[in-house]
């Protein structure tokens, strides 16, 4: 077999120039960037003469190769920055930049990119909307180019103006990491500011009207497809739940929720295919493909993840029309390189770095993965079967690894199920696209005929849906990566073993197999010599497996870590925590609902006696469990949280008696046992709600790496909490940096951040039941918290005992995987 033949590199470093200059360059001035876009022609135009002169020597092609790497970057790079120096320069002109670094409110003409979405806050509900900036301050002055944004407000999405196309608004701009949001201090107005001609006329955009039919259309449907439909097809996600979200994010599946080369490439082959069989020429072929896909980016908007959806998949089209299929990873390169010269700011996109990541790896290594897996599942499989989950595994596999390291950097965390679920999801993929595409174009002309293929639609999509809860709620679905030195010399493990174990894949790729061989007495020794960098990638890969195993793989149910300081007990749709204050005793805050699952948690953490029960307040969901700590294992002191008032309070459950021979926490009381010391900060028995009334307990447990210091919260809300944690309280002082947050009210909305955001710990657990009916916990408060650090979850990873480590560092470890 002929080997395949070297892959074009000569546009990475162009690539990776440009990547890093979009996103340093828009912090520059002006001159600075000028000058630097100087010096990369001046480097481009001194390579360029080098290569003549080497040339007309005949030197090496190694050396002209490397020649053009370095002209082509420099080139790319000096307009790269010559275009951010510019609209910068026109920025400066106007005052632009002079406004965003004022922080203060400032009157606003934008165009809206797309509908507003319902969210939520710490303030309660909030709506966010895309727009792009056309004209700001008074009096307007015009803003070339116009500056993309988020417009963000309170209130439900009505409140946006959401008919008009054109918005009057007095927001506060707010730069964060790249991207631009717009804090509106008042209702939007429809239409122009009323200075001058406006942006755009008013109303909604026929884009705006296809999403809404569409998605009224698809409403009707099984399963999850009514919210996952217009984001499959459209990537429309404003009809998807918070859970639902949650979900294809911890499956691994959000991308499928989004416009990606996946789409545009489904696409395109369904017109090849068609097409091709119909004996049309290839000319034809591609220029059908190519406006199906300009129509496609119409209809999506013509968005920066779009586009760059629809050019990688242009570029897969033209390597396969021109035949060049080895060649599809210097136009991939070469692609990406032009988008960023075009629109600098899809440096900092993150979904921009996956998409180059994941296509990379599909064009250098799926191919050969999928006929070595081929050759393999052929033996036992029927080779119809074995050629689909071949090819589908090593797509996934390819870009799967490839992303890796980017979704390590990003979330911190890392999914034992997200190949899984995209090799189950995979074949209701392209039907989903395909005949969901065909739908929107006939949704609006002739509804009656998009009606039949939404039906059609529904069941593979309800089929993603299954699989994404399915493995959002597997054991191992979201496992924390460790912090610190250890988690980044296992990142650099993890994405060294990716690069080596790519470069092996190609070295074998390109080893020529003999035509004939001969056998006999005069055949020669058959020695295989494995190259070196082969052997080095399956070291890399060994130990990288390993630590990835390590990491994901929980430790079997009952094991318990030697040295663990602080266990999170999961008990279901309540609270417990258990401090450790000697060889098989602790002290234990709060019990949870059941008294099964108390005395479960305690067998597992081999608790044989109990110095303190200490419960916050005593609703069920914290309380009800306490008759599981009995017989030997029966607290010697109790104490639980007072309450003054009657009922419930704020329509909660009504709190239950004391326990017998239990006394009332209050504010300033310490004591000790052990190697735990607790203090309460504030317990107020006059509280306007019985949550609110929870002891706030602060208990430091004594060990060899130093002490570990931990906040019990209870259910306390979102105003008490704020009241707290801005010392405007008399009779308690804020709350101090510990270094673990039991989380409260387990994570629910009313929860509140003020106070996680004044400890600012070091670990933050939510005690919560899975699948509970209150919804716990909300997904924006989840967000604010992995903002603050990492999040452990009773729901997501059971039982988790905490051993401290140099530094204060807390290492997690399951001791019984989520029921």
């Amino acid at each position: 077999m002929r080997p395949a033949g070297p892959v074009d590199a000569r546009w990475v470093p162009a690539l990776l120039l440009c990547l890093v200059l979009g996103q340093a360059a828009p912090t520059w001035p002006a001159s600075t960037a000028a000058a630097v876009s100087l010096g990369c022609a001046a480097l481009a135009s001194a390579t360029l003469t080098l290569r003549l002169r080497i040339r007309r020597t005949g030197s090496s092609r190694v050396r002209t190769g490397a020649a053009t790497a370095v002209v082509l970057a420099g080139l790319c790079g000096a307009v790269l920055v010559q275009h951010i120096a510019v609209e910068r320069s026109g920025r400066e002109q106007v005052g632009w930049i002079e406004t965003l670094d004022a922080g203060g409110p400032v009157r606003l003409e934008v165009t809206a990119q797309g509908p507003a979405t319902a969210g939520d806050s710490r303030f309660g509900p909030s709506w966010t909307r895309p727009v792009t900036v056309q004209r700001f301050g008074h009096p307007l002055r015009p803003l070339t180019p116009p500056a993309e944004a988020t417009l963000t407000g309170t209130g439900s999405p009505d409140a946006a103006a959401n008919g008009a196309e054109v918005l009057c608004v007095v927001a506060e701009p707010r730069p964060a990491d790249g991207a631009l949001f717009l804090a509106a201090r008042a209702a939007p107005e429809s239409g122009g500011c009323g200075e001058g001609p406006t942006a755009a006329s008013s109303g909604p955009t026929g884009r705006d009207v296809l999403r809404a039919r569409f998605r009224e259309a698809a409403a009707d449907g099984v399963g999850l497809a009514p919210e996952l439909v217009p984001g499959l097809v459209l990537g429309d996600r404003t009809a998807q739940s918070e859970q639902t979200d949650q979900a294809m994010k911890d499956a691994g599946l959000s991308h499928l929720s989004a416009v990606s080369g996946a789409n545009c490439a489904l696409l395109l082959g369904t017109v090849a295919l068609a097409l091709r069989s119909l004996r049309c020429p290839r000319g034809v072929v591609l220029g059908a493909g190519l406006a199906v896909l300009g129509v496609f980016v119409l209809v999506v908007g013509p968005e920066p993840s779009v586009l760059r959806a629809a050019v990688m998949g242009a570029l897969g089209a033209l390597a396969v029309f021109l035949g060049r299929g080895r060649q599809a990873f210097g136009l991939l390169c070469a692609g990406g390189t032009l988008l960023l010269v075009s629109v600098p700011d899809l440096a900092g996109e993150v979904a921009f770095h996956l998409s180059l990541t994941a296509t990379a790896g599909i064009v250098l290594v799926a191919a050969p993965v999928d006929r070595w897996l081929h050759g393999r599942l052929g033996r036992v499989l029927p080779d119809l079967a074995a050629r689909g989950l071949s090819s589908s595994l090593a797509v996934t596999l390819a870009a799967h690894l490839a992303c890796q390291p980017i979704l390590l950097a990003m979330t911190g965390t890392v999914s034992l199920w997200a190949v899984p679920a995209n090799l189950v999801a995979a074949p209701a993929v392209a039907p989903v696209t395909v005949l969901g595409t065909l739908a929107a174009a006939l949704v609006v002309p002739a509804p009656w005929a998009a009606a039949p293929l939404l039906w059609t639609v529904q069941w593979p999509a309800a089929w993603i849906g299954v699989t994404a809860a399915a493995a959002s709620a597997a054991p191992g679905a979201v496992r924390p990566w460790p912090e610190g030195a250890l988690g980044i010399a296992l990142g650099a493990l993890l994405t060294a073993a990716t690069l080596a174990g790519f470069h092996a894949v190609l070295v074998l790729e390109r080893r020529p197999t003999a035509p004939v061989r001969r056998v006999g007495r005069s055949a020669r020794d058959a020695r295989v010599r494995v190259p070196a960098g082969v052997v080095l990638a399956a070291v890399l890969a060994a130990s990288a497996t390993g630590a990835a195993a390590a990491v994901l793989v929980p430790r079997p149910a009952g094991t318990v870590p030697e040295g663990w300081a602080v266990a999170v007990c999961d008990v279901g749709q309540g609270d417990m925590t258990v401090f450790r204050s000697g060889p098989g005793s602790a002290v234990v805050a709060d019990a949870g609902p059941d008294p099964a699952a108390a005395s479960r948690c305690l067998d597992d953490l081999r608790i044989e006696r109990v110095d303190a029960l200490l419960l916050t307040h005593l609703h069920a969901d914290h309380a009800a469990g306490a008759p599981g700590l009995s017989g030997p294992r029966a607290a010697a002191v109790v104490r639980h949280g007072a309450w003054s008032g009657s009922g419930g309070g704020g329509g909660e459950e009504p709190g239950l008696d004391a326990p017998a021979g239990s006394t009332p926490l209050a504010t300033g009381d310490e004591d000790r046992a052990g190697d735990v010391a607790w203090r309460v900060l504030l317990a107020d028995p006059r509280a306007a709600e019985q949550n609110d009334s929870s002891a706030q307990l602060l208990v430091t447990v004594t060990t060899p790496a130093g002490p570990v210091t931990t906040l019990v919260t209870g259910d306390m809300e979102q105003e008490a909490s704020a009241a707290w944690a801005a010392g405007t309280r008399s009779d308690a002082a804020p709350p101090p940096r510990v270094d673990l947050l039991k989380v409260a009210h387990h994570g629910a909305r009313n929860g509140g951040l003020d106070v996680p955001r004044r400890v600012r710990a070091r670990l933050q657990a939510i005690s919560v039941g899975a699948d509970n009916t209150y919804g716990h916990p909300a997904a924006a408060t989840v967000a604010g918290l992995e903002e603050l650090g990492p999040v452990l979850r009773t729901d997501r990873h059971g039982t988790v005992a905490l051993v401290p480590g140099p530094d204060a560092r807390l290492t997690p470890y399951t001791v019984r995987p989520p029921t």
